[in-house]
Order: structure tokens, then sequence, then C-alpha cells
């Protein structure tokens, strides 16, 4: 795996949390901020066709009381319907990228199973 270094400050309460988790599970401080920033990470498009890219990324420009609309289906169907959407169900795939963007922002969004 090909790496590459990041130098920035923390807050001293934050390093010193980490720094406890770091020492309390016997593994490095890079380890813990490595899984620290893949347990952060802000959803991911690599399952979605390269195709719906450009229709989902700018969702994060977004107000959360817009992505919000997006979930509950109160937002503008795309103009450019093409095959690929229909097969797709595009409609479903932006509601799940704008809940996911929630859950990213902090908000408290229940799993399937606690629904």
């Amino acid at each position: 795996m090909k790496t590459k270094k990041v130098q920035f400050e923390l807050p001293i309460s934050l390093f010193t949390e980490l720094a406890e988790i770091a020492e309390a599970s016997d593994w490095t401080m890079e380890n813990v901020l490595v899984q620290t920033i893949k347990c952060g990470m802000p959803p991911s498009l690599s399952k979605v066709p390269d195709e719906f890219h450009i229709e989902l990324l700018p969702l994060n420009r977004l107000a959360d009381k817009d992505l919000l609309r997006i979930v509950e289906g109160d937002w503008p169907a795309p103009k450019n319907k093409t095959e690929l959407h229909r097969k797709a169900d595009f409609p479903s795939l932006r509601r799940t990228y704008a809940l996911s963007l929630l859950r990213w922002r902090g908000h408290p969004i229940p799993t399937p199973f606690e629904m």
C-alpha cells in the first residue's frame, strides 16, 4: 500500500484521547489515527457507476435541510433519465447517498434493524 505523509495539528485534548486509546489497545498512534480516519470517512461512491458521480457529488454542497428533502423524496427528479438511471433506481440511490451524508455529518440515522 502506497502512503503519503501528512502533518497537521490536533487539539491537545483530542491528542490525549487518541494516545490513551493507542496505549490501551497496544496500537501505534499511527494505527489509531488511520482507523479513526477510515471510520469517519465521508460516504464513498466507489461502487456507484461513474455516470452518476457528476449528479451525486454536488449533494455534498447542500445544506442538511436540503439533504433531508431528498431523503423524503421532495426533490426534483433528474431531467436526463437514461436507461441506466431507470435500472439503477436513481431516486433511491440519490436518497441513500443523501442519507449517508446526513449520517456522516453527525445526524442520528436509525439502522434498518432499529426501524
